[in-house]
């Protein structure tokens, strides 16, 4: 487990989960928020997007977190291991209203500095309309691929229980 893609709706913790397996097994997290986004939350291009996303994928481990479904083909293209955060939507919009009662004003720590966290309820929308990826497609695409789905925080503590330092 040295290249690992964790997707999952917003607000389920995918960034959080990242950097903690990150700090337990010594990988290096790479947000794919801090690619996609420049200071006060102006989107990069797609050329730009694509040329920092190559770069990282060369590495030889890492942890992606982020959907960015346009790229999610790629990425599991480089990765042994995909994670992901299949929490019920109640549990995704709590994390995100979480998440900005923390983070309000602020950058956190997976985002590019200078994008600020504020309501968006266009992105609330989108929790609410999100849809997990067809996990058996993926599977049938990716056979080499380990995929695991975490339901549920209790699971993901159980899991990062599991895994051992890899460096």
């Amino acid at each position: 487990m040295e290249r690992i893609c964790i997707i999952g709706c917003p607000g389920s913790g995918k960034s959080t989960l990242a950097a903690r397996l990150a700090a337990q097994t010594g990988i290096p997290a790479v947000h794919l928020d801090q690619l996609f986004w420049k200071e006060n939350w102006v989107q990069r291009t797609a050329a730009e997007f694509d040329e920092l996303l190559a770069e990282a994928l060369k590495q030889s481990r890492w942890i992606m977190d982020g959907n960015f479904a346009r790229t999610l083909p790629l990425r599991l293209g480089f990765a042994d291991t995909l994670v992901v955060y299949d929490l019920p939507k109640w549990r995704s919009l709590l994390g995100y209203f979480k998440r900005l009662r923390r983070y309000r004003g602020q950058s956190r720590p997976d985002m590019t500095p200078g994008c600020a966290e504020k309501l968006d309820w266009e992105f609330v929308g989108y929790i609410l309309k999100f849809k997990s990826e067809d996990l058996s497609a993926l599977q049938r695409e990716f056979p080499d691929l380990t995929i695991i789905r975490l339901r549920s925080h209790r699971q993901a503590e159980d899991w990062l229980g599991q895994v051992e330092r890899v460096s």
